[in-house]
């Protein structure tokens, strides 16, 4: 078998066309899941009632299911009660790789929150400050660089778990990359053209990443640069 570099040129542009696929399904899930994630973090770490003992008892077992099991399971799901379309089964996906990372996340941004210093909220309550107040202008400024290495690394994770979609029928970058292979029976370009453009993703979108937490860097120095 011998590896054509110009059949790995057509299989890089074929993958180029889905970018925005792997994208979506990457930035849309992270986004949906910081903000339930922190929603479910403070329920936890504030003892909400009921929603608090449930998060605590759910977001372990959750987290101990493989993401492509869930992703089966929803798909599954889906099938059953709908005609099945491609719309349909992003959808699928969005949902599922939107509640593994708020529950994913939502550990992080526990363990950010719990990282300040209780006596932060009693010097802003004994300021006349609310909760909503304490936490917007004094403790998530603090929390937000405690956690960007730690989304950081979820970016990273949720760009290339985006190839996992293809075991539900989903073209993105790896199915789209492969599609010229299906003439040939020669994947290996394919997968080849798939990592690189992966790669390239991962790299820009870290390293954005790095910059943003050099510069909220400054919340954790007492606003020195």
């Amino acid at each position: 078998m011998s590896f054509n570099v110009s059949y790995l040129i057509e299989c890089l542009l074929s993958g180029v066309k889905y970018i925005h696929v792997s994208l979506i399904l990457a930035f849309v899930p992270l986004t949906v899941g910081t903000i339930f994630g922190t929603l479910i973090a403070l329920t936890r770490i504030f003892k909400v009632r009921f929603a608090g003992k449930f998060f605590s008892i759910f977001i372990p077992i959750y987290n101990g299911i493989p993401g492509i099991v869930t992703l089966f399971i929803y798909n599954l799901i889906y099938l059953l009660f709908f005609k099945p379309t491609v719309t349909g089964v992003i959808w699928v996906a969005l949902f599922t790789f939107s509640l593994g990372q708020a529950t994913h996340l939502s550990e992080s941004i526990r363990g950010a929150f719990l990282a300040i210093p209780k006596g932060q909220y009693e010097a802003c309550y004994s300021a006349g400050l609310t909760t909503f107040q304490t936490l917007r202008r004094i403790i998530i400024p603090q929390v937000i660089p405690v956690i960007l290495p730690a989304f950081t690394n979820m970016t990273v994770g949720a760009i290339k778990n985006s190839s996992i979609v293809f075991a539900i029928g989903v073209t993105e970058v790896l199915n789209g990359a492969t599609i010229p292979c299906g003439t040939t029976y020669s994947y290996l370009e394919g997968y080849v053209a798939a990592a690189i453009i992966y790669w390239i993703l991962n790299i820009i979108a870290e390293n954005l990443l790095r910059l943003a937490e050099k510069r909220s860097a400054k919340y954790r120095s007492g606003g020195k640069s």
